[in-house]
């Protein structure tokens, strides 16, 4: 009877490490936090932090911690080249945007391209995290 306990827990145990295994694995992207410097009058801002692309997905993801500006942002991602890798979408205090088209490669480095408004009239410093994949 114990032997059969013992064996019943194991491979319980076994299906639930398995289990969670395959949930690591379909959420292997990862976000990046980043605080970038952003011109007024709608110019793009500084480099911020990179992030690794882990899938082959085509969507990025971005999530605005901290927009001081008046008139809000618009996001994309880019290369090390500066680049566009990924249509322009809003980004929202909150609140994850996805940006379709994303033509970055999987293995390589990508960063959060991010712009003001043209009547912005101040430079501001934005916090946000973002994914080069679909979060």
């Amino acid at each position: 009877m114990k032997k059969k306990n013992i064996l019943l827990k194991a491979t319980l145990s076994l299906g639930l490490v398995l289990g969670l295994g395959g949930t690591a694995v379909a959420n292997a992207a990862s976000w990046t936090v980043s605080s970038v410097t952003v011109s007024s009058g709608g110019h793009w801002s500084t480099y911020g932090e990179k992030n690794l692309k882990e899938t082959n997905s085509n969507v990025a993801s971005f999530n605005g911690d901290s927009q001081p500006a008046k008139f809000g942002y618009m996001v994309h991602l880019i290369n090390s080249h500066a680049e566009t890798r990924s249509d322009t979408v809003g980004l929202y205090l909150n609140q994850t945007t996805h940006a379709g088209n994303n033509s970055g490669t999987k293995n390589y480095y990508y960063y959060a391209d991010v712009r003001s408004h043209r009547y912005e009239l101040s430079t501001t410093r934005v916090k946000l995290h973002f994914s080069s994949d679909r979060k």
